[in-house]
């Protein structure tokens, strides 16, 4: 095994590696991305033949005195072409570096041919950067996952161990890269980016080692624990310092608590189990906030003790998405309210239909909602597949409530992560797989978007009930011995309130977390199309007048992609900085703002026009 880089011909444009950024940012840092990435590619790799859990396991390992000869030679090509990139390879030694392995279990290993390029696993894993073939269920999109291992690497190395379930003869196969820059060699000659530690044919093509010797050496070398079972092991070399046990440990937990607790995927982190069982006492240590008390983990096998029934509370009619407000039948609203005032659990399937490009029939699918009362501060997820979106799951707005948006069907997983970015943590209505591959997918995504938020809307609407004594033991005072007692006053029979009829308008406004949504009223007719509205947006104040003292600097309309707009049945033309102008056109309109500052408060006011 040599490391080879490619010549670059002086006519080939020039070409980056630029895109590792999105996986170190303020949202997400690097060790979360490489505990989602490579925990997302194992359960998307699961073998068919395996009907149990995915299992994972991540040690640290270094060089022994022995294997220092071994790697000596494995990287004494590799410091030009570091310092040619300028990277800091200070304290670096080449024979004795400190790696990190991540292996999994009960998987497919890279499929695929390994001699020639097709559309399958190995191919995209080694071959393909910024495109991929996963679809369906599987969480890849991108093909930019995979920068997380250079990523984690001082040298900007890493390698990979697979054994096929494809292979009958359960044949390893080892790889390496080295995923640096556009760089010159010793001559001045231009080299590609992306150098492979491999075997090379005459015609260039790189090709996986093969030999069992050199590989059980790699192995043993690395810390490598597989043999023959099929699955794929990641070797990283030189490996950050700020990469620890306890730092992995915490973001498995914070990243794949749903699908551990519901059987999944279980993991190792140097001696740590990670599974359904140890769950509760490390999310006690590692959870944070969210999980640390234990009310969400309740949920969470509350909720798949439920999708494991098969019985929903309630299964929507076709279209109901659209408008759950009127899509329940009144029995059912009344019942679904008296559970979630009882603290109960609430199970509600959504249908949906989606269209894809090209398709002769649409798509039936759907998704689940699951809602529960708490005494304490809610939360929510947002899963899809195994999955979770926390980004996503900010959009959630109810208090004192725990909820949650499951989606399983192969067909809505599919829409769903079209449309989801590089690592995974939010939707995007724009992206481009998703416009390119499916009808009118922004009205679609929105929908299932708020439709949480709307849910918990209708179930807060539940009466609760008022105890006059609830504060007597705190507020009483007890009488002076020997006073004069007051003569008990007779209690006021309580007079119904007079009916008062709910004004009937032509749109509404609701709030959500960091924006606002307007939409159709239920005084709204055909013969008031096309309905033109102003509305205005300022962040409150505690004294003066919010939309007079609006400062363009907090936010505005005016400027592109500072705030996001999404309109279904209308359109929304920015006046000012802090104002729109809506015209609606169909009786189902709604305008969607978001993209304010989630920790202000923002008011809203709107008129029809004349």
């Amino acid at each position: 095994m040599k490391l080879h880089f490619r010549l670059i011909g002086a006519d080939e444009v020039e070409k980056e590696v630029t895109q590792r950024d999105q996986f170190n940012t303020d949202e997400v840092e690097l060790i979360e991305a490489l505990i989602r990435e490579a925990h997302q590619n194992s359960l998307d790799a699961k073998d068919p033949a395996n009907h149990g859990t995915v299992r994972t396991r991540l040690a640290f390992h270094s060089a022994t005195p022995e294997q220092r000869k071994f790697f000596d030679l494995l990287f004494r090509d590799l410091p030009p072409h570091l310092e040619a990139c300028d990277l800091d390879v200070a304290g670096l030694e080449l024979d004795a570096p400190r790696l990190l392995v991540i292996e999994d279990f009960g998987t497919t290993g890279l499929s695929g041919a390994w001699d020639r390029k097709d559309d399958l696993p190995f191919s995209d894993f080694w071959r393909r950067i910024g495109k991929s073939h996963k679809g369906g269920q599987q969480g890849g999109r991108w093909g930019l996952g995979k920068l997380v291992f250079s990523g984690a690497s001082r040298a900007r190395s890493f390698f990979g161990l697979t054994v096929r379930s494809e292979d009958p003869d359960r044949a390893p196969l080892l790889m390496g890269q080295a995923v640096l820059g556009t760089h010159h060699d010793s001559e001045g000659r231009d080299l590609d980016a992306h150098g492979f530690f491999s075997e090379r044919r005459p015609d260039g093509f790189q090709l996986p080692v093969k030999d069992p010797v050199y590989v059980r050496n790699f192995a043993r070398a690395t810390g490598i624990t597989r043999a023959d079972e099929p699955g794929l092991s990641i070797a990283i070399p030189f490996v950050r310092s700020d990469l620890s046990a306890d730092a992995l440990v915490r973001e498995l937990v914070r990243n794949y608590y749903f699908p551990i607790l519901t059987n999944q995927l279980e993991s190792e982190v140097d001696g740590v189990r990670i599974d359904a069982a140890s769950f509760d006492e490390l999310a006690t240590r590692y959870g944070g906030p969210q999980l640390r008390d234990g009310r969400l983990v309740h949920f969470i096998r509350e909720l798949h003790a439920a999708l494991g029934d098969g019985k929903p509370d309630v299964t929507l009619p076709e279209g109901g998405i659209r408008s759950l407000a009127t899509a329940f039948s009144e029995a059912e609203l009344t019942g679904l309210r008296q559970k979630y005032g009882r603290h109960e659990l609430i199970h509600v399937r959504v249908p949906v239909t989606l269209r894809r490009k090209g398709a002769m029939e649409p798509a039936a699918t759907f998704f689940d909602l699951f809602l529960r009362r708490t005494d304490g501060e809610g939360q929510a997820l947002v899963v899809r597949g195994a999955i979770t979106l926390p980004l996503e799951a900010r959009e959630f707005r109810a208090s004192r409530t725990f909820g949650a948006l499951i989606a399983r069907d192969a067909k809505i997983t599919e829409f769903l992560g079209d449309a989801e970015n590089p690592s995974h943590t939010r939707w995007n209505a724009n992206a481009t797989k998703l416009t390119d591959r499916w009808v009118n997918p922004s009205a679609r995504l929105r929908e299932i978007r708020g439709s949480l938020t709307s849910l918990a809307d209708l179930m807060m609407q539940a009466v609760e009930a008022v105890e006059q004594d609830a504060l007597v033991d705190i507020f009483s005072v007890p009488a002076e011995k020997g006073a004069p007692q007051p003569k008990p006053k007779p209690t006021p029979v309580p007079q119904p309130f007079p009916d008062i009829p709910q004004r009937k308008t032509k749109f509404v406004i609701h709030d959500r977390q960091g924006g606002f949504v307007v939409r159709r009223g239920p005084a709204l007719s055909a013969e008031d199309l096309p309905l033109r509205i102003s509305v205005a947006a300022a962040y409150d104040l505690i004294r003066g007048n919010p939309f007079r003292k609006h400062n363009p600097l907090d936010f505005s309309f005016l400027q592109p992609g500072e705030l996001r707009i999404e309109s279904s049945e209308a359109s929304a033309d920015p006046v000012t900085a802090n104002s729109l102008s809506i015209t609606a056109t169909g009786e189902g309109f709604e305008v969607v703002v978001s993209g304010f500052d989630p920790n202000r408060d923002i008011v809203v006011r709107a008129a029809v026009q004349p």
